[in-house]
C-alpha cells in the first residue's frame, strides 16, 4: 500500500553567477510543493502509518528547517534536484519504521520538479 501526503514551504535561494543559472543567479524566491509517498504493508491499525505521525516527521525533519531560510545557508548549490536528495536523506531513517520512501516529488515551480522513486 502506498500512502502520500503534500507540503508546502517558502525559501530563497541563489545559484552560482555562471551562465547556465541564467537569471537564477540572482536572489530569489519560490513557493515549494513537496509529497512524500510511503510504501508499507497496512498495520492492525489499518493504515501503513498515521497520517499525523508522518506530518509531524516531515514538519520536524524537513519543513522547520527550510521554511523562510535562505537554502544557501544549509545546502551549497541548492538546485531542486540537490535538495531533493537533501530531503530524503533527512527522512529516510524515520520513515524506514513505517515502510519505504516510495516516492519524493519537489515542485520550485508550478510546472518544475524532480522526483526521486525507490
Amino acid at each position: 500500500m502506498i500512502i502520500g501526503k503534500h507540503f508546502e514551504f517558502e525559501a530563497s535561494h541563489q545559484l552560482p553567477n555562471e551562465e547556465c543559472y541564467g537569471q537564477c543567479s540572482f536572489l530569489h524566491g519560490h513557493t515549494y510543493k513537496l509529497t512524500i509517498e510511503v510504501e508499507g504493508e497496512i498495520t492492525t491499525h489499518g493504515w501503513v502509518m498515521n497520517f499525523k505521525e508522518l506530518k509531524d516527521i516531515v514538519k520536524r525533519k524537513i519543513i522547520d528547517v527550510l521554511d523562510h531560510k535562505h537554502l544557501n545557508d544549509i545546502i551549497a548549490l541548492p538546485t531542486v534536484e540537490i535538495l531533493l536528495i537533501w530531503i530524503e536523506s533527512q527522512l529516510q531513517d524515520e520513515l524506514r519504521n513505517f515502510g519505504r520512501i516510495k516516492s519524493i516529488t519537489l515542485y520550485e515551480t508550478s510546472d518544475s520538479y524532480a522526483k526521486i522513486e525507490n
